[in-house]
């Protein structure tokens, strides 16, 4: 009987141990129709099994797919469950039609494809090349194309949006936003609407709520990233192991001191870094301090799935598209003219905060008589620092202080760091033209990175952050990384200059917050043509409730 009831428990613990916290991604996007080239603004929403915002994720996943593969990818950082970002489209991307799958670290380990669900389809058009996706299209003659009915989506929720039926060209308009529900966080995009007709809507705010399971069973262990990405990387070659049998690995971010994460092998291939999400595209160092210098080496890890697309609709080309087609291709290179990217707002995003509270002194080089060495520079400047040689090689000690202010002197638990990148290896700095570094940083006091404690911090920033130009040996990876997307809204900024407005998106708010019963006024500027233009708001409500609503006006 013990045997039988010991079996029956193992098992319940087994599928205890596969199942995970339900948490499902909604992607909603500024239009439908794109150019390659163009760039996508993206709004997530995450959502938890009651369909309420949720906070269990730090980070999501994008994938725009098509029939052909992976077209581009992107990270987005939640907070609060909300996200925002954008990337852009590969100007090589053939015309066809695209799913745009969002998904996180929990969603990629679960049974089935749960990315789909919350997934939009966008059309894309390739105005410089005839490359297609395979098997993806259909061509109408004009009469077929023209004879096709838009698509319209009934109206969800309580937000009610209004604004005049008709507005000049190169006038403000205001548009009006009323919240008769509960607090909403929504995306609010106002678009021109031309000839070019998107791929059918599969999905809506109360579709997906609708679809979103009680729970879900993973296939293989995974890690929340309720913090930010965790980035993993493969150890190739010998480690020599230490007296605890761990091996610690630094990751940091050129230019960023900030940025800098401290990992451990606990017996397998790997090196996790828990990181509280590195936004832009940047380049990372990363050693792993037991690895053979001669023959190791590390493989980053992709987060993303890349997964087989099928079932996707036809896109339909046809000679009735031209016009529209060579407005789009014109607003496309005039975009650079109105300088778009320099008018955007950058949102409230998770920061990491390392040594935000944690004082600093800096010395400004050239504030001090130059001295011709690196190791001079320590001597006769820096009395924070001592040099010494242990075993034959550079080390570097610190005075520091602890949380209660006691100063500890010489001691050498330290990070020393060139723009930001961890040096283990003294020689590279000591070795460096002294005469390119302008500011020594010291933080002289212990702190935590991770689970490790660090008596203080030594920066030596370069002029020009050189750091990635040094020749580091083999058991340091310096690589291409990309980081998550800066959350940013267009919030209808006028361009200036002689250009003419050509604008093909005249706002963009991917999380804006609707009090019960407020209203919102949203002020745009309608561009220098004549056309149909669409606003539309998308989101849910803070109880589980969808919220889509839409309304078309004319610039004449």
């Amino acid at each position: 009987m013990k045997k039988t009831i010991s079996l029956i428990l193992l098992a319940l613990s087994g599928l205890l141990g596969s199942a995970a916290e339900v948490e499902r991604v909604y992607v909603t996007t500024d239009r439908p129709v794109y150019l390659a080239g163009d760039a996508v603004w993206c709004a997530l929403s995450a959502l938890d099994k009651n369909g309420r915002f949720s906070n269990e994720s730090a980070v999501a996943y994008l994938e725009l797919v098509s029939t052909d593969g992976t077209a581009c990818t992107a990270k987005i950082g939640l907070l609060e469950g909300r996200g925002a970002g954008s990337f852009r489209i590969p100007v090589t991307a053939p015309t066809g039609t695209y799913r745009l799958i969002a998904y996180t670290a929990v969603n990629a380990a679960e049974e089935g494809t749960p990315y789909l669900a919350g997934s939009r389809l966008l059309t894309v058009f390739n105005s410089t090349s005839a490359a297609r996706v395979a098997d993806g299209i259909e061509i109408l003659d004009e009469a077929a194309y023209e004879a096709l009915e838009p698509e319209t989506t009934a109206p969800e929720g309580a937000v009610e949006l209004s604004t005049r039926l008709r507005f000049p060209k190169n006038a403000p308009a205001v548009l009006t936003l009323h919240n008769g529900g509960p607090l909403a966080s929504v995306s609010l995009s106002v678009y021109h609407e031309d000839e070019l007709l998107p791929a059918r809507r599969e999905n809506t705010p109360e579709r997906f709520l609708k679809a979103i399971p009680a729970f879900v069973q993973l296939s293989r262990e995974v890690s929340v990233e309720s913090d930010g990405e965790i980035i993993s990387a493969r150890i190739r070659g010998t480690l020599v192991r230490d007296k605890e049998d761990l091996t610690f690995a630094t990751l940091s971010s050129a230019g960023s001191p900030s940025d800098v994460y401290i990992g451990r092998n606990d017996g397998d291939d790997r090196i996790r870094f828990h990181t509280s999400n590195i936004y832009g595209n940047r380049e990372l160092v990363c050693e792993v301090s037991q690895l053979d210098r001669k023959e190791g080496y590390i493989d980053f890890e992709s987060p993303f799935l890349y997964p087989k697309m099928d079932g996707l609709p036809k896109l339909c080309l046809s000679p009735a598209q031209r016009t529209a087609l060579m407005a789009r291709k014109a607003a496309l290179r005039s975009e650079k003219a109105l300088r778009i990217d320099t008018l955007t707002t950058f949102m409230t995003h998770r920061e990491d905060l390392l040594l935000s509270a944690v004082a600093s002194h800096r010395y400004h080089l050239d504030d001090y008589t130059r001295f011709p060495s690196v190791r001079e520079i320590i001597v006769e400047i820096i009395p924070e620092l001592r040099l010494r040689n242990v075993n034959g090689r550079p080390k570097m000690f610190l005075t520091y202080s602890d949380a209660l202010n006691k100063r500890y002197d010489n001691t050498s638990n330290i990070l020393v760091m060139m723009d930001g990148v961890v040096l283990s290896d003294l020689d590279l700095l000591l070795g460096f033209d002294a005469m390119l570094i302008e500011d020594i940083d010291i933080y002289d006091q212990a702190i935590v990175i991770g689970k490790t404690p660090v008596n203080g911090i030594v920066n030596f920033i370069t002029k020009k952050n050189y750091v990635t130009a040094l020749h580091f040996p083999s058991n340091v990876r310096v690589v291409d990384y990309q980081g998550v997307a800066y959350p940013v809204a267009y919030t209808g900024a006028v361009p200036q200059g002689e250009v003419q407005d050509l604008r093909q998106l005249l706002y963009w708010h991917p999380v804006l917050k609707l009090e019960e019963g407020a209203d919102y006024r949203v002020e745009i500027n309608t561009p220098g043509y004549s056309g149909r233009f669409k606003a539309v708001a998308e989101g849910f409500t803070e109880d589980g409730t969808p919220v889509y609503q839409e309304f078309t006006f004319e610039v004449e």
